[in-house]
């Protein structure tokens, strides 16, 4: 890895996007130079929510398979709580872990008491920034959802086809929805994939966050989403597998807990990686700290 280097004119140093291991590697010092402390979040935090989630699913499953069925009440209430826990627990997570990563970066040595009290102060900020996401992830949705229906009746509406050509066509747009809703998610995913780091890190929320991150992520795209595909696959196989087995939930939930870790991890590092890009951290202060963190890359 190579770091920034003097050169006669500063306003024309090109940094490089790191790749995937630049990310890992970095992540590795990060976590090793306080082990402990990243091992503490991960037990107050993450295995907990991974270990519960699977043992909701496990429970809803039960529930499902009983005859009669049981009342829906404790369906209800079980997801409730669920929800409370998760929104809880998810939260800390990121905002505790995010909150160590972005000071580890710097070569800080982040207490426990702070990561947990860093919660606090991001965590309404956050929920409220995510409310506001989840609004705009809708409507666009909806939008697109709509137009894409009212463009396929159209189509059947002005040809006159035959049953098997209809279902033909039938087949064929709700195969390009799905595509379209698949890529339209992870455009979005990509673009606001920093938000959260943007609200721990730079105490803002709403839709000043989400405007940040679309602006950040320019040339960082790729490597965002193999973080995604890297750790985010996991978690996925193993949320749809529907493990019935309380062996398998005890094996799977320390892992799955892990890879959130790094996935937390590793957007913050990029978040920063990214800001330093496009020439924002030096403005920040941070500029004495940089000897000792590995920030610009440079061919």
């Amino acid at each position: 890895m190579k770091f920034t280097k003097a050169i006669s004119n500063p306003l024309l140093t090109y940094i490089m996007a790191p790749n995937i291991c630049d990310v890992l590697s970095e992540i590795k010092r990060i976590i090793k130079s306080q082990h402990s402390h990243y091992l503490a979040l991960y037990a107050i935090f993450l295995l907990p929510l991974n270990f519960f989630s699977l043992i909701f699913q496990l429970l809803l499953k039960h529930f499902q398979q009983q005859q009669p069925p049981p009342n829906p009440t404790i369906i209800i209430s079980l997801s409730l709580l669920l929800i409370i826990f998760s929104t809880i627990f998810t939260y800390g997570a990121i905002i505790s872990i995010t909150y160590s990563v972005f000071h580890g970066f710097f070569n800080r040595q982040v207490k426990l008491n702070e990561a947990i009290k860093s919660i606090s102060t991001s965590f309404f900020p956050l929920l409220a920034t995510n409310i506001v996401m989840f609004t705009v992830i809708f409507f666009v949705s909806f939008l697109i959802l709509f137009l894409i229906l009212l463009l396929s009746f159209l189509t059947l509406l002005l040809d006159d086809v035959h049953a098997t050509l209809y279902s033909y066509l039938n087949s064929l747009s709700y195969m390009v929805l799905m595509l379209s809703f698949l890529s339209f998610v992870t455009y979005l995913a990509i673009n606001f994939s920093f938000v959260h780091v943007i609200v721990v890190v730079e105490s803002c929320w709403g839709f000043e966050p989400l405007r940040r991150s679309w602006k950040l992520v320019k040339g960082m795209k790729w490597l965002i989403l193999t973080i995604i595909f890297l750790f985010g696959s996991f978690p996925i196989l193993v949320s749809m597998s529907g493990y019935n087995n309380w062996v398998l939930i005890f094996v799977s939930s320390p892992i799955v807990a892990m890879f959130s870790l790094y996935n937390i991890a590793a957007i913050t590092v990029v978040y920063i990686y990214s800001k330093e890009k496009h020439g924002v951290v030096a403005n920040e202060g941070f500029g004495k700290e940089k000897d000792g963190a590995h920030l610009p890359l440079i061919p």
